[in-house]
């Protein structure tokens, strides 16, 4: 993997975004997240009113556990949704044009051939990932040439004068892959992240057989905060060679590059989730700039993971819309959230722009300044 460099937020910037936020015509803290992203934006880009972000989405396409027994749709699903990006009809570039945000697609790793589909972006690295239950799921190339081409692409949307990135994935069968990674990384267990359903085995057999596919790789790390940064970044790699695929070890390099080059990213649902606990994982700094969006409740099993993901990071989804449809649907909502604090940021007036007193026993007193 290629050597990077993230820096912290700039406080100075951010602490007078906060002073103009904080006598804005407005109860102080009342806008609560709205205020907390314009001031996180504001040490991100170094800039204490940033305004007019160039916002962007990223949508990668792979298909998981191509040799396993579930796959029984060869791929089908997930060229049916890179076609419809192809021509242009999603929810996602719909909401992504209402926002000016270029949405690139690019398949790394679909089962099916997209070969004739012009308008996506073809880097395929190999035909879907196996199931760990017989190898791993990327060999060791597959695994640098999909971290190198995470890192390609932050480059080229920072070049292309990007400060924003909404991400998401096309893909069948993430959820187991999504599922080890997550856990490993958070310290859960199956059991606390599997959900109980009528028919099959119980939780705790499901987890007992998961359990017998990957324990042999050895993944499991006792304590992550109890080893030095290069251990926690191998451990990581080895993590997603055995069961992370390409999606999530693409868009784990892709965040940590954007991280590097001041862009932040938005994420919403359980593979772009599983990525963004990677790149924290091996570079803490990276927290800072990455942004939840859309809470994904459904399909029922889903759920419990993109929770754990949101708690072990400390963050929760802006918004609940009760989505069925991720592709970067959920974080390209996300961007209209990060959009409002950047309204509310240059919009509003402050007392002494607005020419008004602030409550001289209010909340604010002592922080909010009025004109002299």
């Amino acid at each position: 993997m290629r050597t990077f460099k993230v820096e912290p937020l700039d406080t100075q910037a951010m602490e007078t975004c906060r002073f103009r936020i904080d006598n804005l015509t407005k109860p102080i803290y009342s806008l609560a997240t709205l205020e907390t992203i314009a001031e996180r934006f504001a040490g991100i880009l170094r800039d204490p009113k940033p305004n007019h972000l160039r916002q962007g989405v990223l949508v990668v396409a792979a298909d998981h556990l191509v040799d396993g027994p579930q796959n029984d749709q060869h791929g089908s699903e997930s060229y049916a949704a890179i076609k419809r990006f192809n021509e242009g009809t999603t929810a996602t570039q719909g909401a992504a044009a209402k926002l000016n945000a270029t949405v690139h697609v690019v398949n790394i790793g679909l089962e099916q051939d997209t070969s004739d589909l012009a308008n996506i972006e073809q880097q395929v690295i190999r035909k879907g990932s196996h199931f760990f239950g017989v190898e791993p799921v990327i060999s060791r190339d597959e695994l640098d040439r999909a971290l190198e081409l995470g890192f390609t692409y932050a480059d080229k949307l920072h070049a292309d004068g990007l400060q924003v990135v909404a991400i998401g994935n096309i893909g069948e069968r993430a959820f187991l892959d999504s599922l080890v990674t997550t856990a490993t990384i958070t310290g859960c267990a199956y059991n606390d992240i599997l959900v109980h359903n009528e028919w099959g085995p119980t939780v705790d057999e499901r987890a007992a057989h998961i359990h017998s596919f990957v324990d042999p790789f050895k993944i499991a790390v006792d304590d992550w905060s109890a080893i030095s940064e290069s251990e926690r970044r191998d451990a990581v790699l080895h993590l997603l060679h055995i069961a992370g695929g390409l999606d999530i070890a693409f868009l784990t390099a892709f965040i940590l590059g954007a991280a590097s080059h001041r862009m932040a990213v938005v994420f919403d649902n359980i593979v772009t989730g599983a990525a963004v606990l990677a790149a924290v994982t091996i570079e803490p700094l990276v927290k800072d700039y990455v942004f939840p969006s859309a809470a994904y409740d459904e399909p029922i099993h889903d759920e419990p993971i993109h929770k754990e993901q949101c708690r072990f990071l400390g963050v929760k989804p802006y918004l609940d819309y009760k989505l069925l449809i991720d592709e970067a649907l959920g974080s390209t909502m996300g961007l209209s959230v990060i959009n409002a604090s950047m309204y509310m940021l240059n919009d509003m007036k402050t007392f002494v722009e607005a020419e008004v007193s602030a409550a001289e026993d209010g909340a604010g007193k002592g922080r909010q300044k009025n004109k002299e």
